[in-house]
C-alpha cells in the first residue's frame, strides 16, 4: 500500500498548538488560594519582624564570588569598547574590583554608591552585562548591610510591614494588583538571607501555572483529516492466477487525540475499505469475484515540552472475497469443469485471502512508515529550532511546560516566572461551550516577560524604526516617525516597566518610564495608563477606554494638594498626544487569523473574553460562521479546496488495496 501524506498537514498538529504558546486548561487539582491564606501569610510576616539575623561571613563570600563572576564579561566588553575607560571611571572600577575581592570585609556604603550609579538612566546601563553586575552589586550590598549595617534591622522590619500590608490587601480585595510590592521585597529578603521560611511560603502560594491553552481536536483535525475515494485498475498474480479488474477505495486519514496525563499523544490513522470487482483466468476457467478488504494503519506521535517522538507503525488488513460467477470457455464438459473449478476456488479461497491480507498489511506498514517518518523528524526539528530554541534565546520560553491530551483537546499548562517573580495564585475562569481555541493568561505571565525584556531598557525612535524595517511590521500611528517630530526616547522603569492589571471585565494597561527624551530635552519619569472596559456589541467584542489616558509622576495622586511642575506639565502635553493615539478610545477585537494548514479554518471569531480581578484574562474563539450557498451551508475556505481538488489514488488486488495515494 502506497500512502502519500502532505507533511505540512502533520506538522500543523504540534507546531500550532505550541505556537499558541503559548500555551492548557486549568487542572481540577488546583484550588484557589483562599483569603485566609493571605491573612495567615500577612500575620506570619508581622511575626517575622523580630527574626532579623546578621548575614554570615559565608553569605558575604558567596555574594562577593557572584559579583566577581559577573564582572568578567563586563570587563571583556569594556576592553573592546572605545568608551570603556569612561565607563570604568563612571563605575569607580578600582573600588568595584576591590569590593568584589573583599568577601566578609565588604563596605556597604561603597557598594550602595556603586549601586546608585548603576541604577541611573544612562544609555548603556540597560545592556545585559551591566544588568548582571548591577544585580550582583545589589545582592552583595544587601548581604553587607545585613551583616553590619546600623539600620539593617529597622529596614528589615519596614520591609516586612510593607509585605504584610500587601498580603492583607490581597486577602480583602482578591485583587492580584495588590501584590505588586511583593516580588522586590522577597528578592531583597533573599539577598540579605532573611526570613527564608516566610519567603518560601509566599512564593509557594503564588507559583501556579499562569499560561494555559486548550485547542479542540476539531480545529487541528481540520488540517489533517482527508478523504480517500478513488477507482483504480487491478493487475496481479495470486496463486499462479492472473487477476485483472478494478477496485474502489474509500475511507479517510484522520487525526485522533489519545488521552494521556504525562504528555500529548496523537494517532495519525488511515481507515479505508476497498471493494474490488475482478476476474481471474486459468486455462478455460474465468472466475469473477467481489472482494472487500478493510485496512487500518496508525502511527502514534508523542509531544512534551522537550521533544517529539513516534512509535512504529501498526497495520492490519481483513479481506473477504465472494465468487459472483464462473465462466468456462470449452466446447465439451462445461458442467464438469465448472464443478471442479467451484471446488478448487472454495479450497483455495482461505489461502488467497490470507495472501491478500498479508500483502496489504505489509505494504501499509512499510509505506506508512516511510512516508510518515520524515514528517515526524520534521516535526521535531521545527519544534526545537523554530519554536523552543528561538523562545529560549529571547528568554520567553516558560520555566515550566506540561502538555497532555484528552479525547477532544490538546492542553498546555505553563508557568512563566523567574526565581524572583511570582505567578498565579488561583485557577483561571471556566470556558463557555463552543470554543475551539481557548487561551487563559494570568497578568503575572505578561508582566514577568515585559519586566525581563524591558526593565531598565532605553528605547528610541531609531530602535522602533529599525525593528519595523527588519520585521516588516506596521507600527501604530503613535510610534511612526513624522517629518516634524523631534527624536524621542524612553527609559523604562526597572521594575514593572509595562504591566497589565485585570479587574472584573476591565483591563488596565500601564507604562512606567524613569526618563523621557524629546529632541534635546530630558524629562523626569511618568506613569502612563489607560483602563478599558470589555463590551459586547452586535459587531462583536470591543474594548472601550474609560476616559482619557492618565499621565502623572510616580506616586502622584490626582486631585490632591500636590501640583505638577512646569516641566511635568510640558511633558504631559507631549505624551498625551502620542499615547492618545497608542491607547485608542475604542479597540474592536478582530477575528483571529490562522496560518499554514489552519488558514482555511480562520479567521476565528471571538466567543468569550473575560477579565477577573485575581489577574486572569480568558479569551475564547469559536469556529467561523458558515457561508450558505444554494446547496447548503459550506464552511468558508472549503470552496477553494473543492476547486483545487484532492489527488487520491488506489489499486486493489484479490480483495485488498495495492496502493493508495493521499495528497493535498
Amino acid at each position: 500500500m502506497d500512502v502519500r501524506f502532505s507533511s505540512r498537514s502533520v506538522l500543523t498538529l504540534p507546531l500550532v498548538a505550541c505556537g499558541l504558546v503559548a500555551l492548557a486548561v486549568s487542572s481540577p487539582a488546583i484550588a484557589q488560594v483562599p483569603a485566609d491564606t493571605f491573612e495567615s501569610l500577612g500575620t506570619d510576616a508581622l511575626r517575622a519582624t523580630e527574626s532579623f539575623r546578621p548575614a554570615s561571613d559565608a553569605a558575604l563570600d558567596a555574594a562577593a564570588s557572584n559579583l566577581r563572576n559577573a564582572l568578567v564579561p563586563l570587563d571583556s566588553l569594556l576592553n573592546r569598547s572605545p568608551s570603556g575607560n569612561d565607563w570604568r571611571k563612571y563605575l569607580d572600577w578600582p573600588t568595584l574590583s576591590a569590593q568584589a575581592s573583599s568577601g566578609a570585609a565588604a563596605d556597604p556604603a561603597a557598594l550602595r554608591r556603586i549601586e546608585k550609579a548603576m541604577n541611573a538612566t544612562e544609555t548603556g546601563l540597560d545592556m545585559p552585562d551591566f544588568v548582571r553586575v548591577r544585580k550582583a552589586v545589589t545582592r552583595y550590598a544587601e548581604a553587607a548591610d545585613a551583616a553590619r549595617g546600623a539600620d539593617a534591622a529597622a529596614r528589615f522590619g519596614k520591609r516586612l510591614d510593607t509585605l504584610a500590608s500587601a498580603l492583607f490587601s490581597t486577602a480583602s480585595t482578591g485583587s492580584a494588583e495588590m501584590l505588586a510590592p511583593v516580588p522586590p521585597i522577597l528578592e531583597r529578603l533573599t539577598e540579605s538571607g532573611q526570613a527564608g521560611s516566610l519567603v518560601s511560603s509566599i512564593r509557594g502560594a503564588m507559583a501556579r501555572p499562569n499560561i494555559e491553552v486548550e485547542v479542540h481536536e476539531n480545529l487541528l483535525a481540520g488540517a489533517v483529516n482527508r478523504p480517500i475515494d478513488q477507482v483504480m485498475p487491478v493487475d496481479d498474480v495470486v496463486l499462479g492466477t492472473r487477476i485483472r479488474g478494478s477496485g474502489h477505495t474509500t475511507g479517510n486519514v484522520r487525526l485522533d487525540f489519545v488521552p494521556a496525563h504525562d504528555r500529548a499523544v496523537f494517532d495519525l490513522v488511515l481507515d479505508a475499505q476497498n471493494i474490488s470487482q475482478t476476474r481471474g483466468t486459468q486455462g478455460p476457467v474465468t472466475v469473477h469475484t467481489r472482494g472487500v478488504t478493510d485496512l487500518d494503519a496508525r502511527r502514534r506521535i508523542f509531544l512534551d515540552g522537550d521533544n517529539v517522538s513516534a512509535s512504529s507503525v501498526q497495520a492490519s488488513a481483513s479481506a473477504n472475497t465472494q465468487v459472483t460467477g464462473i465462466g468456462v470457455n470449452s466446447r465439451f464438459g462445461k458442467r464438469f469443469i465448472r464443478k471442479i473449478a467451484s471446488r478448487k476456488v472454495a479450497e483455495t479461497k482461505p489461502k488467497a485471502e490470507a495472501i491478500a491480507e498479508r500483502k496489504a498489511r505489509d505494504r501499509v506498514r512499510q509505506q506508512f512508515d516511510e512516508q510518515t517518518r520524515p514528517a515526524v523528524a520534521q516535526i521535531g526539528e521545527q519544534f526545537r529550532n523554530r519554536f523552543r530554541a528561538p523562545l529560549q534565546a529571547r528568554g520567553l520560553y516558560p520555566e515550566m511546560v506540561h502538555m497532555h491530551t484528552t479525547d477532544t483537546s490538546l492542553r498546555i499548562v505553563a508557568r512563566k516566572a523567574l526565581a524572583a517573580q511570582l505567578a498565579a495564585f488561583s485557577p483561571p475562569p471556566a470556558a463557555v461551550g463552543g470554543n475551539v481555541l481557548t487561551a487563559r493568561v494570568h497578568e503575572s505571565a505578561v508582566n514577568n516577560i515585559l519586566e525581563e525584556k524591558l526593565g531598565g531598557r532605553i528605547i528610541t525612535q531609531a530602535d522602533v524604526d529599525r525593528l519595523a524595517r527588519e520585521q516588516n511590521l506596521t507600527m501604530p500611528e503613535s510610534l511612526e516617525s513624522e517629518a516634524d517630530q523631534k527624536p524621542w526616547a524612553i527609559t523604562f522603569a526597572k521594575q514593572r516597566p509595562v504591566t497589565i492589571s485585570a479587574a472584573d471585565d476591565r483591563v488596565k494597561l500601564m507604562v512606567r518610564g524613569d526618563k523621557f527624551v524629546s529632541g534635546d530635552r530630558d524629562f523626569p519619569g511618568m506613569d502612563i495608563w489607560a483602563t478599558y472596559a470589555i463590551e459586547s456589541s452586535p459587531a462583536g467584542t470591543r474594548l472601550v477606554r474609560d476616559g482619557d489616558v492618565q499621565i502623572y509622576p510616580p506616586g502622584f495622586k490626582p486631585g490632591g494638594s500636590e501640583k505638577l511642575t512646569m516641566a511635568e506639565t510640558s511633558l504631559r502635553r507631549i505624551l498625551q498626544k502620542r499615547f492618545d493615539k497608542l491607547f485608542k478610545a475604542v479597540i474592536d477585537v478582530e477575528p483571529l487569523p490562522l496560518q499554514g494548514e489552519l488558514a482555511a479554518a480562520g479567521p476565528l471569531p471571538m466567543n468569550q473574553l473575560v477579565a477577573r480581578k485575581d489577574g486572569w484574562v480568558l479569551a475564547g474563539w469559536r469556529k467561523k460562521d458558515p457561508v450558505v450557498y444554494s446547496s447548503g451551508p459550506i464552511e468558508q475556505g472549503e470552496v477553494g479546496e473543492v476547486i483545487e481538488g484532492e489527488v487520491i489514488g488506489g489499486e486493489a488486488i484479490g480483495g485488498s488495496i495495492q496502493s493508495v495515494s493521499f495528497t493535498r
